[in-house]
């Protein structure tokens, strides 16, 4: 590994890590046993629950929905963390994304530990799911919307800008992924095992996030301003695409396939509720392009005057 000049060290953030590091210190969660009557998932999260078709099957075929959602987030997050965040600081690391010195990179190894750790708990998790309420995974993803609209953007860049990007990329996605972590884990309908894998995470992540703002405002002011054009240029498409989400359902479709309801159940289920999806979806890009925005204009990428229009 090429040696940098270590940077200036700010503030006790070795010994912040130390003292808050989540890794260093939490026990192991254990999710309740069936018979607590506690839910996974919330059911806010599955509009589907709430179809009378749905109800009408009971509360077994509810909590097989809630437990297939639950997995599928739960997947989703060791996903974002091993595929996306880890690969990034490992980048940062080894010198592939330029200009970070010895300090920052010290705290990419403490991001390295902290994801590998979420993404342990998540598994250990969903293992432990598997044993306890006897419902399997219908679909291990390898994928999922976020990263593949992040690789979609990074393949359509020169390979020159392909490190640059995903620093930009994982600084959208941290913080994105903290604000969904910490929704989730204050739903009241809730089991509190799963309330406190949330709990533990944000912790970290609240952290992650402001670290990986802070490398893209250095790394901003050195980029050629060909880059920086360009990055500007594909932020409003690039965030549609980031916070898009599957219209037709197709996991839902087959979760509720699985449950036995026929294809025109399922048109049913799925047209009945798809007003709310949306307009829930709707809303919740809205916010947090907002909020994106803002961040993007506090490191720079965005000028004061810049603005994405709604869409």
């Amino acid at each position: 590994m090429q040696h940098v000049e270590a940077s200036a060290p700010e503030g006790d953030t070795v010994a912040s890590w130390y003292e808050k590091a989540t890794v260093r210190y939490t026990q192991r969660i254990l999710i309740p046993e069936r018979s607590s009557g506690e839910l996974l998932y919330p059911t806010a999260r599955s509009i589907v629950c709430d179809h009378p078709l749905v109800a009408s099957r009971g509360s077994t075929v509810q909590s097989y929905i809630l437990a297939q959602a639950a997995y599928q987030f739960l997947y989703g997050v060791g996903l974002l963390e091993t595929k996306f965040v880890i690969d990034c600081s490992l980048n940062i690391l080894h010198n592939h994304i330029k200009g970070v010195g010895d300090v920052d990179k010290l705290q990419a190894l403490t991001v390295i530990i902290d994801e590998g750790y979420h993404a342990y708990v998540a598994l250990d998790y969903i293992v432990q799911m598997k044993q306890k309420i006897g419902v399997e995974p219908l679909l291990v993803p390898e994928s999922n919307w976020k990263l593949d609209a992040a690789a979609r953007a990074s393949a359509s860049l020169p390979e020159s800008m392909r490190m640059d990007f995903q620093l930009l990329a994982v600084t959208l996605a941290e913080n994105v992924l903290t604000a969904e972590i910490a929704s989730l884990g204050k739903e009241k309908e809730i089991a509190r095992s799963f309330a406190r894998v949330m709990g533990d995470h944000v912790l970290d992540e609240g952290r992650h996030s402001k670290y990986f703002a802070k490398l893209l405002k250095s790394s901003w002011a050195r980029l050629p301003r060909e880059t920086q054009e360009t990055f500007r240029a594909m932020v409003p498409g690039y965030l549609d695409d980031f916070l898009g989400v599957d219209l037709n359902r197709a996991f839902e479709r087959k979760v509720l396939a699985a449950q036995g309801f026929s294809a025109e159940e399922i048109d049913r289920i799925v047209d009945d509720t798809q007003e709310r999806f949306v307009a829930e979806h709707q809303d919740a890009r809205e916010k947090t392009k907002v909020r994106l925005v803002a961040l993007l204009k506090q490191v720079g990428v965005l000028g004061l005057s810049d603005s994405i229009a709604r869409q």
